[in-house]
């Protein structure tokens, strides 16, 4: 099954091997000509397939590494894909980032039960970061995480907030050269020739907007002490 889509405006003509996830993609369908061709290959599905949980269907992998492929398709156009859970809040964007099971959804949930319709969720787990001249805007995806939470609303990104799980409360801001490794690992794409481009886009990442180390409990004092520092720091 071949399916073109339009993800943060640039249309890439993606190959699917059953139509199982094409309803993911819908939203991102166009009839524009795609400027790429995207395909996960048999060999590069059976080298994934053990890295997943038991019980992941051959379908769902191909859709999951689509992604990091789709994402060598958009580097050049000044797109990647980033790893994360994206919420919208007081006209920008904040993105949740660690590695998985470390609480990005918990963070939003949290977000959500404490601060109500103050906060939108943009996407839960991939969303894309388009940078332009005057900033860096942030796109829905197909690649919604588990829980599917996601909306096609497209912001600025506003900053960004690396989780660790702590037995206390913690925020402080990080300086670049703290916040280069972890975000590097965030940033989804596959081949090597690319890390000069993604190191590139990172760079620009972290010239442009605040990161911020939250260390939590996963709890609804963590979101409060998230909440009011960003509060604060844009006052």
């Amino acid at each position: 099954m071949e399916l073109t889509v339009v993800l943060a405006g640039i249309p890439v003509r993606l190959s699917l091997r059953s139509p199982a996830y094409a309803a993911c993609f819908q939203p991102f369908w166009t009839e524009a000509d795609p400027v790429a061709a995207v395909r996960v290959p048999e060999d590069a599905l059976k080298e994934a397939a053990p890295h997943y949980e038991a019980g992941t269907t051959p379908e769902q992998v191909e859709y999951l590494e689509l992604g990091p492929r789709v994402c060598d398709a958009l580097l050049p156009y000044g797109r990647i894909l980033f790893h994360g859970a994206a919420i919208l809040w007081r006209g920008r964007v904040w993105v949740f980032t660690a590695n998985s099971g470390t609480g990005k959804t918990t963070q939003y949930m949290l977000w959500k039960l404490c601060f109500g319709s103050e906060i939108k969720i943009l996407n839960g787990d991939k969303p894309l970061l388009e940078f332009r001249k005057d900033g860096i805007l942030v796109h829905p995806s197909p690649w919604r995480g588990k829980e599917g939470l996601g909306s096609l609303d497209t912001a600025p990104l506003g900053g960004i907030i690396l989780l660790e799980q702590n037995e206390e409360n913690r925020m402080r801001r990080l300086l670049p050269a703290e916040a280069a490794g972890p975000l590097l690992t965030q940033l989804l794409f596959t081949r090597k020739n690319d890390v000069r481009a993604a190191c590139a886009l990172e760079e620009r990442l972290l010239a442009q907007v605040p990161v911020w180390l939250l260390q939590n409990r996963g709890d609804a004092a963590s979101a409060a002490l998230c909440r009011d520092t960003l509060m604060e720091a844009q006052t």
